[in-house]
């Protein structure tokens, strides 16, 4: 009877253990570390691009790095960091009298969307590998690795000429938010056409 009485405690913990010799080990969930601070960048002014479509107000695009990584002398990005870009961000009618970013982007909070309404950022899109609008790119050593916003919420402000930029985002395919902050002068380029 006591031998009757282990073997029935004893089979079910058998078959658990040969069955899981059966499927690999799991193993925690491990997200890549991606920077939060970004240090150099640009803000790209177009103007009233989308004017021929009945667009009335201006964009630009805010194109943000971490340390390490950046544009070189000829525009062409190199180095090992985190690219944040926030395209087609939609502001009032800007009429700039001088090149800061303050007389281009003005304080207030913004919000990613599929719209075109004032303080307001396009999402992330990817056609086919092929990004578009806001996303977070990861340069490493070996490749790279581009994450589109589907959601997001950034503030500015300033302190004299220097940008207070906060942010918070949704990446696709990562589950954790991707918070993002920048605190230096940010060069404009006009790209208007």
């Amino acid at each position: 009877m006591i031998m009757y009485k282990h073997s029935l405690i004893l089979a079910p913990l058998l078959l658990a253990l040969s069955l899981s010799g059966c499927y690999p080990p799991r193993t925690p969930i491990s997200y890549q570390a991606l920077d939060t601070i970004l240090t150099s960048g640009q803000l790209e002014y177009y103007g009233a691009y989308y004017q021929p479509e009945g667009l009335s107000y201006d964009v630009i695009c805010l194109d943000l790095y971490s340390k390490g990584l950046g544009l070189n002398k000829d525009g062409v990005m190199e180095g090992v960091g985190t690219n944040l870009y926030i395209g087609d961000l939609f502001i009032s009618t800007a009429t700039p009298a001088a090149a800061k970013a303050a007389d281009f982007l003005p304080e207030d909070s913004y919000q990613s969307d599929s719209t075109a309404e004032l303080h307001h950022y396009l999402r992330g899109l990817d056609y086919d590998g092929n990004y578009g609008g806001s996303y977070v790119l990861m340069m490493g050593e070996a490749g790279y690795k581009v994450y589109p916003i589907t959601d997001s919420e950034l503030s500015v402000r300033y302190a004299g000429d220097t940008l207070l930029l906060d942010g918070v985002a949704r990446l696709k395919g990562l589950r954790q938010l991707y918070s993002f902050h920048y605190r230096n002068l940010l060069p404009v380029i006009r790209r208007e056409r």
